[in-house]
């Protein structure tokens, strides 16, 4: 990286960046769909059993001076945060200029928050999605998660269903099973912003075998009651009603791009 481009509060800001290469067990090029979507769940499971760890030390991500944030932990994705105008990103990260570097595709934010104070972790895009807008309804979506954690337990078994994944029993031995609900929770908080929020419920869902798509038409409906454009699609409408019985709805004037890899 480069911090002589950036303004003077981001580089006050700016966090130690580091950025590590992990390989699989196996080679994936080439393999089925199956293995490697198993392997990215192994992947995520490993990053939020690090959180784990970094609570238990201290360095949760939170307002305190010793954050750590992940931004990505992805064989499909990777994501570049910065507190920088966006034609500057391309210069604080030099391998986005690096003529090797080569993607099909990008999503791209250049907002910054505006219903929370602006920090590295918070830039766009998140993990998995980007956001523009405000979810209004984000005290009740939380507490309503934090509900649901508490109701729900997963034993070892069950989390092997969840990876499916030759290492998989690496991680189940590395927590033992009254452990193991910790690998995935908490999955949100309100010191976090209301996209960081939606992100992770988003990104847990996809992780356990919904599609985006799918996952994000449940998240945030659209105002389907006596819609007349879906007078001739009543299924769209059966799978508002019936996501609607599941999962509260994350409300708000929003725009919403995504990306599974």
């Amino acid at each position: 990286v480069d911090p002589s481009v950036l303004g003077p509060m981001a580089r006050d800001a700016m966090p130690s960046i580091w950025q590590f290469f992990v390989q699989s067990p196996a080679r994936l090029s080439g393999k089925e769909d199956d293995e490697r979507d198993g392997f990215e769940r192994t992947l995520y499971l490993v990053r939020r059993r690090f959180g784990v760890e970094l609570k238990k030390r201290g360095l949760v991500w939170d307002d305190s001076d010793g954050e750590t944030y992940i931004a990505s932990f992805s064989s499909r994705t990777i994501v570049y945060k910065g507190m920088v105008q966006s034609c500057v990103l391309p210069q604080f990260y030099k391998d986005l200029t690096d003529p090797d570097y080569t993607t099909k595709f990008v999503i791209y934010h250049r907002r910054f928050s505006t219903n929370t104070n602006p920090r590295w972790p918070l830039a766009q895009p998140m993990r998995v999605v980007g956001h523009n807008g405000e979810i209004n309804t984000l005290l009740g979506n939380v507490n309503w998660i934090r509900a649901r954690e508490k109701a729900k337990s997963m034993d070892a078994e069950q989390l092997r269903d969840l990876v499916d994944y030759d290492s998989t029993e690496n991680i189940v031995t590395m927590c033992d099973t009254q452990d193991i609900p910790s690998v995935l929770e908490p999955l949100i908080d309100l010191g976090r912003s209301d996209s960081a929020n939606l992100d992770a419920v988003f990104e847990l869902m996809t992780q356990s075998r919904h599609r985006a798509a799918c996952a994000l038409m449940a998240l945030v409906p659209t105002a389907y009651e006596n819609e007349p454009a879906l007078a001739d699609n009543p299924e769209i409408v059966d799978f508002y009603r019936f996501h609607g019985g599941l999962l509260e709805a994350w409300d708000g004037p929003a725009l919403l791009v995504y990306s599974d890899g």
